[in-house]
């Protein structure tokens, strides 16, 4: 007959032995994502942590308003820009139409561009720009003052310049073109590409130069990571 306190020597070997079997699992484990190595990316530029989007006073080039499902349940590449651009959007905005192509079937991924000229980009004009180049690519506008807060969550910078009274006005962003300045002005804007996750969070960017296959490897290995 075993005495009670062999029974209770017992229980705290076996209370001993569980413990350190939990820690040494619990070490093998830390120590394995520890030694994995990260992934590298061609171009993509991470945050060390997603920030979430905020609700933004946007609507769409159908003239509705954006909800927070619009980032929810894919990846989003968001690209600042406006239609009467002469070289960089066009440019870029045929890279990621082609990507979508490359990409085509994979309903986890979305092409999202936001203009930052409000005064000459209506719905209409908008909806005709994007579809030219994918008719999957969602255009927004709103106004300047939300456009501004909307370019500072991602760090996008933009201005506007014009020439009134043959002396050149840089307009900030967030405020109204003056009267007098009519249809033809510059819109100065950065040229990064933004990632929100399906979270609804800003994750990151691509930095230009991009090339379609880079942008396609980088996005396969974030989906899957």
């Amino acid at each position: 007959m075993i005495s009670v306190n062999a029974t209770r020597k017992l229980h705290h070997y076996w209370l001993y032995a569980m413990v350190i079997v939990v820690s040494l699992t619990l070490g093998i484990f830390v120590g394995a994502r520890q030694l994995s190595p990260e992934p590298v990316y061609n171009n993509a530029q991470l945050l060390p942590a997603p920030k979430m989007l905020p609700e933004f006073n946007l609507t769409n080039h159908y003239g509705e308003a954006i909800r927070s499902s619009l980032w929810r349940g894919r990846w989003s590449l968001v690209f600042f820009g406006f239609t009467s651009c002469p070289d960089i959007c066009p440019l870029e905005l045929q890279k990621l139409g082609k990507l979508l192509r490359v990409m085509q079937g994979n309903t986890g991924l979305q092409v999202v561009f936001i203009s930052v000229d409000p005064e000459r980009d209506t719905p209409t004009k908008l909806r005709d720009y994007v579809g030219f180049f994918h008719p999957d690519i969602v255009a927004l506008q709103g106004s300047n003052s939300e456009l501004a807060r909307t370019a500072q969550f991602f760090g996008a910078a933009y201005d506007r310049s014009v020439i009134i009274d043959s002396k050149l006005l840089r307009v900030p962003a967030g405020i109204d073109m003056p009267d007098g300045s009519g249809d033809v002005y510059q819109v100065n804007h950065s040229t990064r590409i933004f990632i929100v996750n399906p979270e609804g969070a800003y994750s990151g960017s691509f930095m230009p130069p991009f090339d379609v296959e880079q942008l396609e490897a980088d996005l396969n290995l974030m989906m899957t990571h």
